[in-house]
């Protein structure tokens, strides 16, 4: 398995020869989408499983920026078989690409911040991927509430929880189901698709 992580926030943290972040600008892409790119190539390689961590966007906003949505496509065709997007303090949908996830963000597990009434920066979700032999066949989610900085199940709130995030999900083509069984979201992954 292999990981790839990159932000595009905090530019003045960026690894230039010394310790730092990988920053690719999302927005206004340069060449360091083309070396993001390049490199998911390399390691996919080298890996069964690839996930790319994109720390990315404002922290707000339930939508899929254009942007986040046409590099995860790209990461996706260069090899990624996971794209787990995170930074927003809110889920944002899962859209599924040539039969592999990009969760564009998973939204805050634990966080300090007060509870925002629209946009419930408490809830999220556990995201539980299942593989065969790396091949990514099904996302189940987990329904989660902070409570006093502690994430559980979400119990009585979890239908709630996953319907939102089946909306958004809709918006961007993935279809989902509820397992009431096993209290969580079903997201299937296409079959096989050959690389």
């Amino acid at each position: 398995m292999g990981l790839i992580a990159f932000t595009d926030n905090q530019p003045d943290w960026e690894a230039d020869g010394g310790p730092g972040v990988f920053f690719v600008p999302v927005v206004d892409s340069d060449r360091r989408v083309e070396e993001l790119l390049a490199l998911v190539r390399r390691t996919k390689a080298r890996v069964q499983l690839l996930i790319v961590s994109a720390h990315w966007g404002p922290n707000w906003g339930s939508g899929a920026p254009s942007e986040h949505r046409g590099l995860a496509r790209a990461l996706i065709e260069a090899g990624a078989d996971v794209v787990y997007g995170h930074s927003p303090h809110i889920f944002r949908g899962v859209e599924v690409f040539q039969g592999r996830p990009v969760i564009y963000s998973a939204g805050d597990f634990v966080d300090d911040y007060a509870v925002d009434q629209v946009e419930r920066n408490d809830q999220s979700f556990i995201f539980l991927l299942h593989t065969d032999g790396g091949m990514p066949r099904m996302l189940r989610l987990y329904p989660t509430l902070i409570t006093d900085f502690q994430a559980r199940l979400a119990g009585r709130s979890s239908r709630q929880i996953a319907e939102r995030m089946q909306r958004l999900s809709r918006h961007l083509g993935t279809a989902s189901s509820w397992d009431t069984a096993a209290g969580c979201l079903e997201i299937p992954l296409a079959a096989d698709m050959h690389r």
